[in-house]
């Protein structure tokens, strides 16, 4: 803002959602949490594929279309080796494998976290593939284990699973983030640009924008002081050519508006006028310039 011999001043224009449950995404970057992550208390058998049934909780079941960004285990000193796995319901006891992580030996006696990425959709369901025999499951009312025996079944394949328990609960849990330009990207961790699927860096500059990031500067370049007269005119200019205005009268809402500026039938007293550029690439002056005047009243006769 520059100042032209009038009176100026500033014018100031899970996810973790728990460990327990789920949560619908909030926003276009919101995680949640799929699973339940807890103190194991039972063991579970090597070379097994297995998976719950949604009744009556549904902690282990996809609610929306996304990417599993990571997954946790919580380990007893007897930690398993394994991997998370997804599953996407076919028909009867047939499912798909959508996808998988890297086979991880979790730390014993402490939560561990793994980084992965897994294109899911709502309505899969998340299990694991263990490898070695640990602690990894507690008993929990309503829930179902299906297993496929001695099988790592690669993404693509779809396979019968056939049920091997009941009231068996798995102590593991993923984060699932969205994926808005459906990139195979999480847009809160593993995506800095979800607008774009060409780019997972940040977003490239809007076609024309160029470099330009500094904003104009903007000038009153004709006020009122003090007037008797009820109408004012102001003029004004950017510091940048092709520059677009908004104004404001005392203190109000900013405007479109274009120089000169023309105000009518004001009433006497004080008033503030303010005016901000904005440049062809969008940058906006951050100072607005501004002017004090007074409407005086009229002389006696």
């Amino acid at each position: 803002m520059r100042s032209r011999g009038f009176s100026w001043r500033p014018f100031a224009l899970s996810i973790a959602v728990g460990l327990i449950g789920l949560a619908g995404p909030s926003s276009a970057s919101a995680a949640t949490q799929i699973g339940e992550v807890f103190t194991p208390t039972a063991g579970c058998s090597a070379t097994f594929m297995d998976f719950q049934s949604v009744s009556p909780q549904d902690q282990y079941v996809v609610p929306f279309d996304g990417v599993i960004t990571s997954w946790s285990f919580q380990a007893s000193a007897n930690p398993p080796q394994q991997k998370v796995k997804f599953f996407r319901p076919v028909a009867g006891n047939d499912f798909t494998v959508v996808g998988d992580s890297a086979l991880e030996t979790p730390a014993p006696s402490t939560l561990s976290s793994f980084s992965t990425r897994i294109s899911v959709k709502a309505g899969d369901l998340l299990g694991r593939y263990v490898a070695t025999n640990g602690d990894c499951v507690r008993n929990a009312t309503g829930y179902t284990t299906r297993a496929l025996s001695g099988s790592d079944a690669s993404p693509g394949t779809t396979a019968t699973f056939s049920v091997v328990g009941s009231s068996v609960q798995i102590d593991i849990a993923a984060t699932l983030e969205q994926d808005a330009d459906a990139d195979g990207f999480g847009d809160e961790t593993q995506d800095q640009c979800p607008t774009d699927a060409t780019t997972q860096g940040a977003c490239p500059p809007p076609p024309g924008a160029g470099a330009d990031t500094a904003p104009p500067d903007t000038t009153i370049t004709g006020a009122p002081k003090k007037r008797r007269n009820r109408h004012s005119i102001f003029s004004f200019a950017s510091s940048e050519p092709g520059s677009s205005f908004r104004c404001s009268l005392d203190n109000g809402a900013f405007e479109s508006c274009g120089s000169p500026q023309d105000y009518r039938n004001l009433k006497r007293g004080s008033h503030t006028f303010a005016v901000v550029a904005t440049d062809a690439a969008g940058n906006v002056d951050p100072t607005p310039a501004t002017a004090d005047w007074k409407v005086k009243k009229k002389k006696k006769k």
